[in-house]
């Protein structure tokens, strides 16, 4: 770092820390006062509402004391105990109450309010275990024509053997009461799976949840539905925002002084800093000959005689580098192309031992071994020629000759190489580009998609190629893909590993030749599978 940029750094750090360490001071404490602030109203709004639903489910106690004691009731009693249940009639709604059956002491409904489908049958919407002087409310999903509701029910024993379950959902005028008594966002949340969010949240607790507190108000696992609170904070935060634009308007006003001195201090080495990074770009691009002198004496002199120095050294080091770099290089080609020469002279040797073995020893089924082991021995050699001639291939390629390249006339000439594949379907191209001009060397390029349409029309018996033509962001995008099996992971890991192949007479240099090919075009290539099945090679050559 250059004696420039630590001034103005040290000037920004001086006007600006002081008011930064101001700020995170202002924000860590008013954050947690006002969460504790929030917390607090929320336990508040917590406590109000079970105060509330106390007083609810009194009222609700109130009115069934009333109920069973009324004239209409106990009239409906008398008809269900002279044998006339048909003729009983429940109305809850005076009494505040949506549904209303009475039971018998197997839970069968007797007389129903206007769930008429349970007349005659047990009630297992709600768990029935009668219990004498069972007057406390229970938390259930209760159904009618409209669907399920979460509601508060009650059992209530009215005779020795009839029971009274009644009740009221918690619907829309529960919530609406609760969201202006709490000023939280009420939720109800039918879960008959038990599989919710909320499950293992305990009743009336808050939880913290990113901004927001949340808890459960009534239901739970085995009630089928969870009524969820969640509390907003309505906290001020004026005074905060207050707080933090003033200091930030300080910290502001300072960074601008900082940098109005630190540019005045730093204006004469200037110069100096744009001569270095004018010096840097041209090494960047590899001008290893051009010497950095200073302006002035000085520092900056003196760094700039090291930069020189530094070019002088980077020069001889990028050559000797090559030099290592393309011996490291052919050892490991020279060691891949021993191993794979390796893999057919055994067989060649085998047959060699089998062939001798027939003569000397006179065995009857010679000319059998003769025919068998000298086409195993020419095959070898074929594949050891493939092997050789790939690499020869390989080693003699040349810079591309770029020249302007008419589409039309290029691809034209792709098809008419492969014309009995694309009039059988087995081949298709596409073009999109014949609207633009580019330059490659089209024998090159010609070379590529040859080795490619073949790999893909060999992938697998019966295999159909696409072949489009495109362009993108001032690119040519060509897209090879084929129905095959696909690449395998091992290939897709290691594209362009040379010797690589899953052909059986394969040389493993296809790929790498294209590779190196596109690549001197500057280029890119890159191998992938296509979803629905088969393979695809994407190059992408810019428009030069």
């Amino acid at each position: 770092m250059s004696l420039t940029t630590r001034i103005r750094i040290y000037l920004i750090a001086v006007a600006v820390l002081p008011s930064l360490v101001l700020m995170a001071v202002i924000y860590l404490y008013t954050t947690r006062q006002n969460e504790i602030s929030f917390q607090r109203q929320a336990l508040e709004d917590l406590q109000r509402y079970i105060r509330f639903n106390d007083s609810y489910k009194q009222t609700m106690q109130t009115a069934l004391d009333s109920l069973v004691i009324s004239p209409f009731f106990i009239k409906a009693l008398h008809q269900i105990k002279t044998g006339h249940a048909n003729r009983a009639r429940l109305d809850p709604r005076p009494f505040g109450m949506d549904f209303m059956e009475l039971l018998d002491t197997n839970g069968c409904v007797l007389a129903t309010y206007h769930r008429t489908g349970l007349l005659a049958k047990p009630l297992n919407t709600s768990p029935f275990e009668p219990v004498p002087e069972h007057f406390s409310p229970m938390e259930t999903m209760e159904y009618d024509l409209w669907g399920g509701h979460p509601s508060y029910t009650f059992l209530i024993p009215v005779e020795r053997h009839l029971f009274l379950y009644t009740g009221r959902y918690l619907d829309f005028r529960w919530q609406k009461e609760l969201t202006a008594m709490l000023e939280a966002q009420i939720t109800l949340v039918v879960d008959s799976l038990s599989r919710s969010p909320f499950g293992n949240m305990e009743k009336n607790t808050l939880y913290k949840d990113k901004d927001t507190f949340q808890a459960v108000l009534a239901g739970g696992k085995d009630k089928g539905f969870y009524a969820v609170a969640v509390f907003y904070n309505r906290g001020d935060r004026s005074l905060f925002y207050s707080l933090l634009s003033s200091t930030g308007l300080v910290a502001l006003l300072s960074v601008i002084v900082a940098v109005a001195l630190g540019i005045y201090v730093t204006s004469r080495a200037k110069r100096e800093i744009n001569n270095l990074v004018a010096a840097t770009s041209r090494v960047a691009s590899g001008d290893f000959n051009t010497p950095v002198m200073a302006y002035e004496e000085g520092e900056f002199s003196r760094l700039a005689d090291a930069f020189t120095e530094m070019t002088i050294r980077l020069k001889a080091l990028k050559r000797e580098l090559a030099t290592v770099e393309k011996i490291a290089a052919w050892e490991t080609i020279g060691r891949k192309i021993a191993h794979e020469i390796k893999n057919p002279l055994t067989p060649i040797a085998v047959s060699t031992d089998d062939l001798r073995h027939a003569y000397f020893e006179k065995l009857p089924d010679f000319e059998k071994t003769l025919k068998e082991t000298t086409t195993t021995i020419k095959s070898e050699v074929t594949r050891l020629t493939a092997i050789l001639d790939e690499f020869v291939s390989f080693a003699r390629l040349k810079a591309p000759n770029i020249i302007e390249v008419a589409p039309a006339a290029f691809i034209d000439g792709i098809k008419n190489l492969y014309r009995s594949e694309s009039q059988s379907g087995r081949l298709t191209i596409t073009d999109y580009s014949r609207l633009y001009k580019f330059k490659f060397d089209p024998e090159a390029i010609t070379q590529v998609l040859i080795n490619l349409i073949k790999n893909g029309l060999e992938s697998s018996p019966g295999a159909c190629l696409k072949v489009v033509f495109d362009k993108a962001d001032e690119h040519l995008i060509i897209t090879v893909e084929d129905n095959g099996p696909g690449f395998s992971e091992a290939r897709l890991a290691d594209s362009f590993k040379p010797f690589a192949t899953t052909k059986e007479n394969g040389s493993g240099l296809g790929l790498v030749i294209c590779h190196r090919l596109v690549h001197d075009h500057g280029g890119s290539m890159e191998l992938y599978n296509i979803r629905e099945g088969g393979a695809g090679v994407r190059i992408t050559l810019p428009l030069i």
